[in-house]
């Protein structure tokens, strides 16, 4: 499947942020704090699904 730019944006985007949290949560292992950045990791990747698939939805060059 080819994507263009922006769908790769998007994706390096969340998952920046996914592995930001996820590591916060093996650092801290045990605390609430790391819990809830699990927590937190596994909504993103929800919500990075979504916003992937609305994008190439509605994209012209991806879709």
């Amino acid at each position: 499947m080819k994507t263009c730019p922006r769908f790769t944006r998007i994706r390096a985007g969340f998952e920046r942020e996914i592995a930001y949290l996820s590591a916060h949560s093996q650092r801290h292992t045990d605390s609430p704090a790391a819990k809830t950045s699990a927590k937190q990791a596994l909504s993103l990747k929800q919500r990075m699904s979504r916003a992937l698939c609305r994008h190439v939805e509605h994209c012209l060059e991806c879709g």
